[in-house]
């Protein structure tokens, strides 16, 4: 028979584990902004470590030597990119003051041609007379805080990334530490198959940035628009936002169209709906339906859920955190160990 001091110590302890449990679950929600980023760390960090192994298969080069390469490489693309879009967007910026202002009066002739358009225009002046202009100010702000907080957590994901494709297995075995033995085997399967799946994402995913990025591309050149290169390569980059970056691709190419005329930037517009709809219709179900398996539904659904839980800094990650999340079910509760592959990594073992 136990003792009862015995009993009693084994649920006093049992209440402190829960309640550091609990107080550990409440810190993750307040931080759930450092999960999100090193959730895209860890993302990055598999790019670049499948990066690295190519150039090694191709050159021979080592782990260390081929991973500052890569992240030579990709500071230098970007860099590049904004240099050359912000040369020619500051060269544009005279014309567009020009341009902008004439596009809005001819709006204005068009709203105040029909009773719709002048009950819209009598609705605006009421709300600048009511304060509009404070409420630009100050929505204003708040976009430019939130750009400089996004340019600040990306720069810092980006380096946490690079940590952790330096030595990966080091931060491995600091995760392991923190599960039970019996438990460890579970939680190393876990690991291979989120990396396999969300490596063959990314690869993917690089597939439909580049397809789109060359696409807008040509589009804008045969358009006769300037800077085809520089536009088409950020519609390509912000291809990795799903649905959203088609919004914000086309922002910057209509207002560049809009300084050679309004046909221009209308027929940019409509360019890049054209682009975007063989893209979701054709290009990406068919490159995601090889490489995970994830319904668009799925997807779709799943940029609202994390956006309303965690905000705007998950829409970019809520395709891998749903592949991550579907993982975690079936290697933890479906499969209960590490026995067949999961599904969504089948593919790629089979593959390999």
């Amino acid at each position: 028979m136990r003792r009862p001091h015995r009993d009693l110590g084994d649920f006093a302890r049992r209440i402190l584990v829960a309640l550091l449990l609990g107080a550990l679950a409440v810190a993750l929600w307040r931080l759930s902004d450092l999960a999100i980023l090193l959730f895209g760390a860890v993302l990055i960090a598999i790019g670049l470590r499948s990066a690295t192994r190519w150039l090694h298969r191709l050159t021979g080069i080592g782990a260390l030597s081929g991973l500052a390469v890569t992240v030579i490489l990709l500071v230098g693309l970007f860099g590049a990119a904004l240099w050359f879009f912000g040369t020619v967007a500051a060269k544009q910026m005279d014309e567009l003051g020009k341009q902008v202002p004439e596009g809005l009066r001819m709006l204005v002739d068009w709203l105040q041609a029909n009773p719709f358009g002048r009950y819209v225009l009598s609705r605006a002046q009421d709300a600048r007379a009511a304060g509009a202009t404070g409420w630009a100010a100050s929505t204003l702000a708040g976009v430019m805080g939130s750009l400089t907080r996004g340019v600040g957590y990306a720069m810092l994901t980006f380096f946490v990334a690079i940590y952790l494709a330096a030595q990966p297995r080091r931060y491995r075995r600091l995760c392991l530490r923190l599960v039970p033995s019996n438990s460890r085997p579970v939680v190393e399967h876990l690991f291979d198959e989120t990396a396999a799946v969300l490596e063959r994402w990314l690869l993917g995913q690089l597939v439909v940035m580049v397809a789109v990025g060359v696409l807008s591309g040509m589009g804008l050149w045969a358009l006769g628009i300037e800077a085809a290169f520089a536009l088409g390569l950020v519609g390509g980059l912000l291809t990795f936002i799903p649905y959203v970056g088609a919004v914000l691709a086309a922002v910057p190419a209509a207002l560049v169209a809009l300084t050679q005329g309004p046909a221009y930037a209308f027929s940019v517009i409509g360019m890049y709906i054209g682009v975007h709809f063989v893209e979701g219709n054709l290009i990406t179900p068919l490159v995601q339906a090889e490489a995970t398996s994830l319904p668009p539904v799925l997807s779709l659904l799943s940029i609202v859920a994390f956006s309303i839980l965690f905000g705007p800094i998950a829409v970019p990650l809520a395709e891998p955190l749903c592949l991550f999340l579907i993982l975690v079910a079936e290697v933890l509760y479906v499969q209960q160990g590490p026995g067949e592959p999961a599904l969504l990594a089948e593919k790629s073992q089979m593959e390999c």
